[in-house]
């Protein structure tokens, strides 16, 4: 994790996130102090969530099928929601 100052970081924000972008983190520091750490976001699925928990003890039966049906809820819409 590569750290860089508050001014730094405001500077040459643009850069910074495209680095962050490409999975690099940072540590941003004020006055000696940690304020943020940026770091790449990260997506969760309800397949993420699933494969990872393959191994351990199966989940309840409806659960499971409860989460997979779940994903079709968290689809993003791509409308206007101010104009239906």
């Amino acid at each position: 994790m590569t750290t860089v100052s508050a001014r730094d970081a405001s500077r040459g924000f643009s850069a910074l996130l495209d680095h962050v972008e490409h999975g690099e983190e940072y540590t941003v520091v004020r006055d000696g102090k940690v304020i943020a750490r940026i770091v790449p976001a990260t997506t969760h699925t309800v397949a993420g969530f699933l494969a990872r928990r393959a191994g351990r003890p199966p989940l309840d039966e409806d659960f499971a099928a409860d989460a997979v049906s779940a994903g079709d809820l968290l689809a993003v819409d791509a409308g206007d929601p101010w104009h239906d």
